[in-house]
């Protein structure tokens, strides 16, 4: 009988199999850093973003709260075709509405009662309440799903980036400007990029 010279493939196959999760993993880059923000009162409104990286992207489903008369989180970043569910655990009535892009206005809602709306456009999104005028937030609608929000110290930390060279640049709610960055991300490396935001 002739050996089946598929048979030496096998083994080979199982090896291949074993090691394509490594491989899907190791696919993307992180790009991390810190922002300097002057003034540093402004830092919590920042938000750094990748522009133009070219891709499908699987939409997300996210949630902003209103607690303690506030949205929280005051700056969120998603990407075009994700979803925002806005809450309130607050024992009074909130209203959401935005003014910009493709505006619009999701009503009042009670305690413990939801609306949400879904990004069609780029751009930035003032949040906001008609009860409660004083309230304010942000949506920051990127092209790509490599944007972040900074923290309280000015970190950030975009995950799962193409490899490719890109530019880096910095949103500010207060008009603060940095000049954008050229960052080059490698597969399964981290690439550290510090920014400065000022007048």
């Amino acid at each position: 009988m002739t050996p089946s010279v598929c048979a030496p493939v096998r083994p080979l196959i199982a090896v291949l199999a074993l090691c394509l999760p490594a491989v899907a993993l190791a696919e993307g880059g992180t790009v991390t850093g810190k922002v300097d923000v002057t003034p540093t009162k402004y830092m919590e409104d920042t938000v750094v973003y990748l522009k133009l990286v070219p891709g499908t992207y699987t939409p997300k489903k996210l949630a902003m709260d209103q607690k303690g008369m506030k949205f929280i989180p005051r700056v969120m970043a998603v990407t075009v075709g994700d979803t925002v569910r806005f809450l309130n655990s607050d024992a009074v009535a909130h209203n959401v509405y935005s003014p910009d892009g493709e505006s619009y206005n999701l009503g009042n809602f009670a305690k413990g009662e939801e609306a949400s709306y879904t990004f069609k456009k780029t751009g930035v999104y003032a949040q906001l309440c008609s009860i409660h005028p004083e309230m304010l937030a942000y949506i920051f609608v990127g092209q790509n799903p490599y944007s972040a929000a900074v923290d309280a110290k000015g970190n950030y930390t975009l995950k799962d980036v193409p490899p490719g060279t890109w530019q880096l640049e910095v949103w500010n709610a207060n008009k603060l400007k940095a000049a954008p960055e050229t960052v080059t991300v490698v597969a399964g490396k981290t690439v550290t990029q510090n920014l400065s935001v000022k007048r």
